[in-house]
């Protein structure tokens, strides 16, 4: 679970989101709509925690899952391989690469640790709250009681509320997910006319109206997970006086324009009179002297909403909801830590391949098409979409390139060894295509890459649609466990091209590469392929095996790769399902 990337991204895409909240409320908005812009935030922080396929872009192709029978190709040899193993081996070579796993790993302790502290001191407070609230008294004063029940009736509230007196609160409070309680301070009750109370009561009530307090704890519960992002802390602080000023709002609405004067005096005596230990948990009527200056501002300058500034308000939240939307597509770009190919060429049909055994529980995949029905069958869907590093199988174009660039000739495509020793004897000598290809000798293809340079590369990977065609990795080493990939249905998809050469090469250049992929043949059927290994820091990743069985009726093209296995493998896997099958 890569969750420093997801998590770094959802900061960035969230202080932007933040930005452009602030940035909207500066305009006319009314109170309401102006609230209603902070879940477009929460809907920004919940992107890491949502399914990939829920937020991806890339379309699902149509292929199979593995679950269907096995299916008997046209033409092939039922007989046995006889493979004598002599083209089955491994040439690996191991790149260094820092390990972000570590990272990641002392990321998400810090990250734990810090939702554990917080939600320490959430539950602290709340019982704290709890045990204030079961220690209150029941208003007993009957006009109080009376007073109450009839501002829940011009709410439409029916919902059970507890109106409740505390001599430990200063503030009244509304607070509750299940089961909603009002705190009001006991001299309140014994000190303020009826009509004050009205006030208070309509506002706390409005709170419940309106669900404020099951949405504060949504709210809190993402301040605690991002916790270390500090424009989170100063967004959710702005929030909550964009939720009371909603409140006002809201109870404004409902009274008339002779009592807005009296409301606002109200909100003015309870100045500074906040319980900072519940100022998250809670609804509170008070506030700071900002807060207080913000909301008598805002009461002073009341005025109904008309048609035109709701129409606005409105506007606006799908403006900014639509920018939301938009930033979607980048979080998956730029979090994910996989590449899928998207397969969009619906005529495809593709039939399920039930494999499992052959891959001995590892997670693998292959895939194989005909050259004259151009069914394409697929086992493990996922897998044969997902881009992984080319290794040592991108060495087939390599070639192609190096002889349309003259690089190499098909007559001549020596290049003497340089003596320095390598970690195996067959590379420790001069190469020509076919020996350099048979024992896969890096530096004999990083030498080509060399002398064609970046940018005719580039142009050649363009030409030719390869994988994701990321040269970032460096000249000679973007193909080994770095910034080019490829899938397994792009490597079939492009054997084919190359075998009925599509692109237009030199046919001659492309006969000399086929002839140095020729591993056997037994019958009427022969083998060409190429094998492939990804080391990292000593450990065996990638394993592909990549190429196509020729008969006299048809060819069929296939694709294995398997993780964390050698090419050796993936070609012992490939050789027992094209024999079982019966293609070779």
């Amino acid at each position: 679970m890569m969750i420093l990337p997801q998590m770094l991204m959802t900061f960035g895409l969230s202080t932007i989101t933040i930005a452009v909240i602030f940035l909207v409320r500066r305009f006319r908005l009314s109170a309401t709509w102006r609230y209603h812009l902070w879940f477009l935030l929460i809907a920004v922080l919940t992107l890491p925690f949502l399914p990939k396929e829920w937020i991806s872009s890339r379309k699902q192709a149509n292929v199979g899952t593995g679950d269907s029978s096995t299916f008997t190709p046209a033409g092939g040899s039922q007989g046995n391989p006889g493979l004598d193993g002599n083209w089955m081996q491994d040439f690996g070579t191991s790149v260094n690469q820092y390990d972000y796993s570590n990272l990641n790993m002392i990321f998400l302790l810090i990250w734990v640790a810090g939702i554990v502290t917080f939600t320490f001191f959430f539950l602290r407070s709340h019982l704290q709250l709890n045990r204030i609230a079961r220690t209150a008294k029941r208003v007993r004063n009957t006009d109080i009681h009376s007073l109450f029940e009839a501002c829940k009736s011009d709410l439409g509230i029916q919902k059970k509320v507890s109106l409740l007196v505390s001599s430990q609160v200063r503030s009244p409070m509304i607070f509750g997910f299940f089961r909603t309680t009002i705190l009001i301070p006991k001299e309140m009750e014994q000190h303020m006319s009826l009509n004050e109370l009205r006030y208070v009561i309509l506002h706390e009530l409005q709170h419940e109206k309106s669900h404020h307090p099951k949405v504060n704890y949504i709210f809190l519960s993402y301040q605690i997970l991002y916790w270390f992002n500090p424009f989170i802390w100063i967004a959710f602080r702005e929030m909550r006086v964009d939720r009371e000023l909603a409140c006002d709002d809201a109870v404004l609405h409902s009274l008339e324009p002779v009592s807005y004067k009296e409301y606002g005096q109200t909100i003015l005596s309870f100045f500074d009179q906040q319980h900072p230990g519940f100022s998250t948990l809670t609804n509170q009527l008070s506030g700071s002297k900002k807060q207080i200056k913000r909301r008598i501002t805002h009461i002073a300058s009341f005025r109904r909403n008309s048609r035109l500034r709701l129409m606005k308000s409105i506007a606006l939240f799908v403006a900014t909801a639509l920018f939301v939307l938009m930033q979607m597509p980048f979080f998956t770009l730029a979090s994910a830590d996989e590449d899928y190919y998207d397969i969009k060429d619906q005529k495809i049909i593709t039939e399920g391949l039930n494999l499992n055994t052959y891959f001995d529980g590892g997670e693998g995949t292959i895939v194989l098409t005909s050259l004259k029905d151009k069914q394409y069958h697929i086992y493990n869907k996922n897998k044969s979409r997902l881009r992984v590093s080319p290794d040592s199988t991108y060495k087939i174009y390599s070639a192609l390139i190096s002889l349309e660039e003259n690089s190499i000739t098909p007559d001549d495509s020596s290049i003497k060894w340089s003596g320095e020793p390598n970690e195996y004897k067959e590379w420790n000598r001069d190469q020509t295509l076919d020996t350099a290809m048979k024992h896969s000798v890096n530096w004999y293809f990083q030498t080509l890459d060399r002398t064609i340079g970046e940018d005719r590369l580039a142009a050649y990977l363009e030409r030719l649609d390869y994988g994701n065609k990321d040269l970032s990795g460096g000249v000679g080493e973007y193909w080994l466990e770095s910034s080019l990939k490829i899938s397994p249905v792009e490597q079939v998809r492009l054997l084919r091209s190359f075998y009925t050469n599509e692109q237009h090469f030199d046919p001659v250049n492309v006969e000399t590469v086929k002839s140095a992929l020729a591993l056997e043949e037994k019958g009427d059927a022969r083998l060409y392929g190429k094998t492939g290994t990804g080391v990292v820091n000593g450990e065996t990743v990638n394993g592909w095996f990549i190429g196509f069985v020729e008969t006299n009726e048809d060819t069929w093209f296939f694709a294995t790769n398997i993780d964390d296995a050698s090419g050796s493998k993936a070609a012992e896997i490939t050789m027992s399902i094209l024999k079982n099958i019966g293609l070779y």
